[in-house]
């Protein structure tokens, strides 16, 4: 747990003042790990309140377990990893959820791999650098300001907007925080773990992207991956044209649910000669979708990752939102592998049910 912070007294208080008998605790998938230790500690402290750990997986915002709290009849529900989206705090008061959004900020330092990313910056003779980060480093995003400023680059970070909650915050679905400020850079370079978000912010800005790792303290360029996904892509939107049946798949999740995008997609489908059926999965797995074998393949309306980053999993192919509008003829393909890659923001809204 000395990784991060999970603000065990914040959490014990909130628990208090809502005179909980029974707490939902989630924890993204990243720090399930600590589930045992976090509610340990809580539990040592409010021995009369029943805490239940959500097993279920958890990818993001998307995902808080508002129908998982009410069905066990919980008082409160402690989501752990995750910012709030905008309107999560209305919706839990209209179901009548008590939620807290715990980030999980880490406390690991960002100047040894910010040190490696500057020799990267040279390479790219980038003189202005835009930041962005996970939650659990855009705490860290003033230092790496600092730092930068220090050692002769201009550093900026875009403001929350979208559905970022913090200052430079990106999401695997949304990266307006890089978008806002791409034309004042020559580079990006993004703080947090893994591949995922720095990938799809490459995907989303036409500027190099450097991916800081403060778990590993170390720096590198994403450019090569975002061509192989790129070239992916256009394969997989050439190969379902000559296809008949798509599965338009709603997701079930809290704010994967987008039932009027998914109708017009499939009206649109049915206009253009295709058959289509709308299903609805709550987990997008393999083996879920491998159950309908009448159908040639599967456009997504969930998460829009789902088709960029698990593709190589399934044996049909998936489209995006995005990509099924060059099979209706409401995007032109030359047009869309010309455009900065997009997942939300021009395709049809998302409209939740």
């Amino acid at each position: 747990m000395e990784l991060y912070d999970f603000r065990i007294g914040e959490v014990v208080g909130f628990i208090k003042r809502r005179r909980a008998k029974r707490v939902l605790m989630q924890f993204a998938d990243g720090l399930k790990q600590y589930s045992k230790q976090v509610t340990d500690e809580v539990s040592s402290k409010l021995r009369e309140v029943e805490l239940v750990v959500s097993g279920d997986s958890c990818y993001g915002a998307c995902d808080v377990a508002f129908d998982e709290a009410l069905s066990i009849g919980a008082d409160c529900l402690i989501h752990f990893g995750h910012a709030p989206f905008p309107e999560a705090y209305s919706y839990a008061e209209r179901v009548g959820v008590n939620i807290l959004f715990v980030e999980g900020f880490s406390n690991l330092d960002v100047i040894n791999p910010l040190e490696k990313a500057i020799s990267l910056l040279s390479e790219l003779n980038a003189k202005a650098v835009g930041l962005t980060a996970t939650v659990q480093h855009v705490h860290s995003l003033p230092r790496a300001v600092s730092y930068l400023r220090s050692r002769g680059y201009e550093a900026y970070v875009g403001r929350a907007c979208g559905r970022a909650f913090y200052d430079g915050q990106v999401l695997g679905c949304d990266y307006s925080t890089a978008t806002a400020i791409s034309d004042r850079v020559d580079a990006f370079i993004h703080l947090g773990g893994g591949l995922f978000h720095a990938l799809g912010l490459r995907l989303m800005v036409d500027k190099p992207v450097i991916a800081c790792d403060p778990y590993r303290g170390g720096a590198y360029i994403i450019d090569e991956e975002a061509r192989k996904v790129k070239a992916s892509r256009l394969y997989t939107v050439a190969k379902c044209m000559d296809l008949k049946s798509f599965g338009v798949v709603v997701g079930c999740k809290w704010r994967q649910r987008h039932m009027s995008s998914a109708k017009m997609i499939r009206d649109s489908l049915k206009a253009k000669g295709y058959e289509a059926l709308l299903l609805t999965v709550r987990e997008v797995t393999p083996e879920t979708l491998e159950n309908f074998v009448d159908l040639d393949a599967f456009v997504i309306t969930a998460c829009p990752r789902i088709p960029i980053d698990d593709y190589e999993r399934f044996r049909k192919p998936l489209l995006t939102v995005r990509e099924v509008m060059i099979l209706t003829g409401h995007l032109k393909l030359e047009e869309w592998a010309l455009c900065d890659w997009e997942f939300n923001e021009k395709a049809p809204r998302y409209t939740a049910v």
